[in-house]
């Protein structure tokens, strides 16, 4: 699902998801960074003013993309979704989805705007406290219809958001005990 029907499509020439090995290497790094940063909070006291890095949409897309096996099931492929929404999914029958992907570390805090409230499944992926101990389980929220639950942009953190969702809302979460059990590597 990639070259000239990319580019049909409005997914940018150059944008191209990352392998499996180079989601496992970021990742990596994403833990030797948030490592860093709490050892120099340790170390001086002045340093609770360094910000923890908001981890990098491709990291977040790729994951998805690389995924869509695990995340939506095994008839279902993802590519990027250009300028439409951040990924689609298309299913072995063609049904095609736009979907966009969010992710968030320990703070479990996002802001959702109105393109990501259009789109027919919002991601959000949870790494919960991952990067600062190392290792931790994955969680995974699928929400079909964002737009019915969430009526205008807003911020929110993990427990306002599941108190949204209330009993009618179409959401599923997943949950993988480890970055390679999600990436089925």
């Amino acid at each position: 699902m990639t070259g000239a029907s990319d580019r049909a499509s409005g997914v940018p020439k150059g944008r191209v998801p990352l392998t499996i090995d180079e989601i496992l290497e970021l990742d990596a790094a994403l833990v030797q960074a948030f490592r860093t940063i709490a050892a120099l909070r340790q170390s001086y006291r002045a340093a609770k003013h360094i910000k923890f890095p908001p981890l990098p949409a491709i990291f977040s897309e790729s994951l998805v993309i690389a995924a869509a096996h695990r995340i939506f099931g095994a008839e279902w492929s993802a590519r990027y979704g250009g300028t439409e929404c951040d990924v689609l999914i298309e299913s072995v029958a063609g049904v095609i989805k736009r979907v966009e992907v969010k992710a968030t570390a320990q703070h479990g805090f996002q802001e959702f705007k109105a393109k990501d409230l259009r789109a027919d499944t919002l991601v959000w992926v949870r790494f919960g406290g991952r990067f600062q101990q190392g290792s931790g389980p994955i969680e995974v929220t699928l929400l079909n219809e964002p737009g019915r639950v969430i009526d205008r942009a807003c911020r929110l953190d993990v427990s306002r958001f599941e108190k949204r969702l209330g009993g009618d809302a179409d959401v599923t979460t997943l949950r993988f005990s480890t970055l390679e059990e999600l990436l089925d590597a």
